[in-house]
């Protein structure tokens, strides 16, 4: 019997063998150096923070125009501040006289001029000596129109005897038309004075009394139809609301987390008694200006 080459099998076996390991051996060689090769540090990605400051605070005339009713424009200053999530209102009484450029003018008498707020919004500047460069005029329909998007006025002290309300101070839910009665009710026991104020609290109440969050939920949809209603003009541009929608998103979303009571009411005081006209007092303009107004634009 012939006795097996197994040596001869056997070196060439192992020289396979050798090769082989040296190739795997050199790949996973390769493969460890890759996984440990340490790559430059890469820097994040830069983020669009935004943050709000002092610069979104922004200062609104708002306008109620009803000339086929028994009573006079109804003012109101917005003055918006998302930064200390609040809402400032403040009535201008519509017979508020001034002395500009050495004519006597009055707040219903600027208004006139153009009818659309410009030259009202002007007034406001020259009296109280702060920038008003944003103004909306509503008529009867688009005023109810944005009062209905913002859910109305709930548990109002109404103090005057209308639409079935005793007129004692109860607190009632008021929907939009009967909000609009009440703002331009001519016979508050102090007058004009009285009814702008009693128009900012009605807009207080508004604001406080709104679901929050869906206020901020549908500010874009809210916007375009309040812009493109054929009852309102403004001078407001959709640049305006882009530049501000985030501070005001800001400001309702944050009073819905903390329950923050974002809207007050500010009554002005006559500085002197000048009959059925109204002037304003110059040391409450000061104080006004003070508080609200010092930072900017």
């Amino acid at each position: 019997m012939s006795k097996k080459k197994s040596g001869h099998i056997a070196i060439p076996f192992l020289a396979t063998l050798f090769i082989g390991l040296i190739i795997i051996g050199g790949a996973a060689m390769l493969l460890i150096k890759y996984l440990n090769k340490e790559e430059p540090l890469k820097e994040a990605p830069a983020k669009d923070v935004q943050i709000v400051t002092e610069e979104d605070n922004h200062t609104v005339l708002l306008i109620l125009s009803t000339p086929d009713k028994d009573c006079k424009s109804t003012f109101l200053l917005m003055r918006s501040m998302p930064v200390d999530k609040k809402i400032l209102f403040v009535g201008i009484p519509s017979n508020t006289i001034a002395v500009i450029d050495g004519k006597q003018q009055s707040m219903e008498g600027a208004f006139k001029v153009d009818g659309k707020g410009a030259k009202a919004a002007e007034f406001v500047e020259a009296v109280m000596g702060i920038p008003v460069e944003r103004y909306m005029t509503f008529d009867s329909d688009s005023f109810r129109r944005v009062c209905d998007m913002t859910g109305c006025v709930k548990q109002y002290p109404v103090d005057i005897q209308f639409g079935g309300f005793s007129g004692d101070g109860s607190r009632e839910n008021l929907n939009s038309e009967q909000m609009e009665t009440y703002v331009t009710y001519s016979m508050f026991t102090n007058g004009e004075s009285d009814r702008a104020f009693k128009a900012a609290a009605l807009m207080q109440y508004m604001v406080n009394g709104a679901d929050a969050q869906a206020v901020a939920d549908r500010l874009d949809a809210n916007f375009d139809q309040i812009i493109n209603h054929s009852g309102i003009f403004t001078n407001i541009t959709r640049a305006d609301y882009t530049k501000l929608k985030y501070s005001i998103k800001y400001m309702f979303e944050c009073a819905a987390e903390y329950r923050i009571q974002p809207a007050m009411a500010y009554k002005l005081n006559s500085g002197k008694d000048a009959g059925s006209d109204f002037i304003m007092s110059n040391v409450q303009i000061e104080e006004l200006k003070k508080d609200y107004f010092t930072d900017a634009e």
